[in-house]
């Protein structure tokens, strides 16, 4: 039987100071990857072609066209038959691809494998409990009845990644948590429960939360309702699964709501009131009853709600 090749596509625009840690990690697995494709999304000429030498990867450059063009242009060049992608601060545990692709010899049907993660600063110290990977059926991810795999710890069929057209642009910033969503809805995701990716917090890195974040998850659950119309019980997920948003979604608007009063912001205090009003008013309500009470049991930001990329 041939052995899976897995391609690792890195899109940036920066390269950046944890680039070459980012690679070292890949280099380092314990079963080594078919290729590493660095996608320059229009860095500033001339351009990572010579970081890309340097380092010995693919190198795909296009204009400045964001993430998900990136992400997609490196899976049309891949000539793995698995994609994973890294981003230039993160490193992978050495052991990562040999554990996905022995969960997905036990799951050979399904098209995707997941891991958990744990969280390091700008100098790699490792921080906070991070999260794990249970197994979990896509119906239970689908309906946030188990929380959804994030982007950065996924191993993903190419021909499944190609087959749902990859990243939506429109989706940005939330355009990881779309596309997860339209992969549970082809297969089921192989998981891993071992904390196998480091994602680095820093001052550079470009996820976005708050309001932006909030805005594009609430999109891209009501354009899923819409395309499944037709289809009750995938219907009735999408449903449960926007209600879980709407309450993590009230909880963590007021909590920004409030740090943005107490900064003075009053511009952007009022548009954190105007989208909960507009989109999460009964959750706000309880929110506020909740957080009156003194309640240590606050909700957790779901994947569904932050925007994950960085």
């Amino acid at each position: 039987m041939t052995e899976p090749r897995v391609t690792v596509i890195v899109p940036t625009n920066r390269g950046g100071e944890y680039l070459d840690a980012a690679i070292a990690s890949v280099r380092a697995q314990t079963v080594p990857v078919h290729e590493i494709v660095l996608v320059d999304d229009g860095s500033p000429a001339p351009g990572l072609g010579g970081v890309a030498e340097r380092l010995g990867l693919g190198y795909l450059r296009q204009e400045p066209s964001g993430l998900s063009v990136g992400r997609n242009n490196g899976a049309v060049a891949a000539t793995g038959d698995w994609i994973a992608y890294l981003d230039d601060d993160d490193v992978w545990h050495p052991e990562r691809i040999e554990e996905q692709l022995r969960a997905l010899d036990a799951m050979p049907d399904a098209i995707a494998a997941c891991t958990g993660g744990w969280y390091m600063d700008a100098e790699g110290v490792t921080f906070g409990s991070g999260w794990g990977a249970p197994q979990a059926s896509s119906a239970q991810m689908i309906a946030y009845d188990a929380i959804p795999p994030r982007i950065t710890t996924l191993l993903i069929r190419r021909t499944a990644y190609l087959a749902v057209d990859g990243c939506r642009s429109a989706m940005e910033p939330a355009e990881d948590n779309d596309l997860i969503q339209r992969l549970l809805q082809r297969g089921e995701i192989a998981c891993v429960d071992r904390q196998l990716v480091g994602y680095r917090r820093h001052r550079g890195n470009v996820t976005q939360r708050g309001l932006a974040g909030r805005e594009a998850n609430r999109r891209v659950l009501a354009d899923l309702l819409d395309s499944a119309r037709s289809d009750q019980r995938l219907t009735r997920m999408l449903r449960r699964h926007r209600a879980a948003f709407r309450r993590y979604a009230a909880a963590e608007n007021l909590g920004e709501f409030i740090t943005a009063v107490r900064r003075g912001e009053r511009g952007y205090a009022l548009r954190i009131a105007g989208w909960g009003l507009l989109h999460v008013a009964l959750q706000s309500v309880r929110a506020v009853v909740t957080r009156a009470r003194g309640s240590g049991d606050q909700p957790k930001p779901s994947s569904a709600v932050q925007a994950g990329s960085s």
